[in-house]
């Protein structure tokens, strides 16, 4: 199968990064195609720039059509994902959302590293939008801004560490998710130091990617991830507009 590792920021450094540890965990016969968006923040940080890289990734993801199997969302806001799921037939998977999930596999109730304090609250909602607020039992804040902790992984991981560890000791967690695509490998490092299974989202997603593949489950053919109806569209990139106004959700 060939997975598209679609990075919503524009960092190429960052992507190739990412590439290289989806395919760590990618299964015999796994492609991994990486892209970044080429327009927007070369780190995401902010509502914002998030709203600019959204029609990004699907621009992107539209070019890129019939090319791949399934979407890794490799922004760890998992950006444009419902947008993704509800135009493409193909699986759609967030790197936080699989992280998350996969984190209440293995614990009753798990814990999440967070680049800033800025950024906190919106993985707190998407983590709510998954249902999985019950399941959270704490998050912590390393304080650092996301260019900070990708150019110096070594003190990176110190903080990842000292975090990672208040959660188990303080808020009782059984598993701790590291968010923030800058963190992204650090989880190998760590996993030494902690008494819970420390959880990656690329690691993650490119594991239930390949598990929805094998499963062959139907585009839902109704309901809000269901390809909606044409618009009328204006001054929109023309690989999404054919995608957008697809009835099928194949472009034309």
């Amino acid at each position: 199968m060939r997975i598209l590792l679609l990075n919503g920021n524009t960092n190429g450094g960052l992507t190739e990064t990412l590439a290289a540890e989806a395919r760590l965990y990618a299964g015999r016969g796994t492609e991994i195609i990486a892209v970044n968006c080429t327009r927007g923040a070369r780190f995401v940080a902010s509502r914002a720039a998030e709203v600019i890289a959204a029609q990004a990734m699907l621009e992107v993801a539209s070019a890129h059509f019939g090319k791949y199997d399934a979407v890794l969302i490799a922004i760890s806001f998992d950006t444009a994902l419902h947008a993704l799921r509800e135009l493409l037939p193909t699986p759609v998977v967030g790197m936080t959302e699989a992280s998350c999930h996969a984190a209440c596999m293995v614990g009753s109730r798990f814990g999440v590293v967070v680049p800033s304090a800025r950024t906190a609250s919106v993985y707190r909602e998407r983590i709510e939008g998954y249902g999985l607020g019950g399941r959270l039992a704490g998050m912590r804040v390393v304080d650092r801004s996301a260019a900070e902790l990708y150019e110096d992984p070594d003190s990176a991981l110190e903080a990842v560490g000292t975090a990672a560890r208040a959660l188990v000791q303080e808020d009782g967690c059984e598993s701790v998710v590291l968010a923030g695509a800058a963190l992204v490998g650090l989880h190998r490092r760590l996993q030494a130091q902690l008494p819970v299974p420390v959880l990656d989202g690329i690691a993650c997603g490119v594991g239930m990617l390949e598990a929805l593949a094998r499963l062959g489950l139907p585009k839902a053919q109704c309901g809000s991830f269901a390809v909606p109806e044409p618009a009328t569209l204006c001054n929109i990139d023309p690989a999404l507009a054919r995608l957008l106004n697809a009835p099928s959700g194949e472009a034309q």
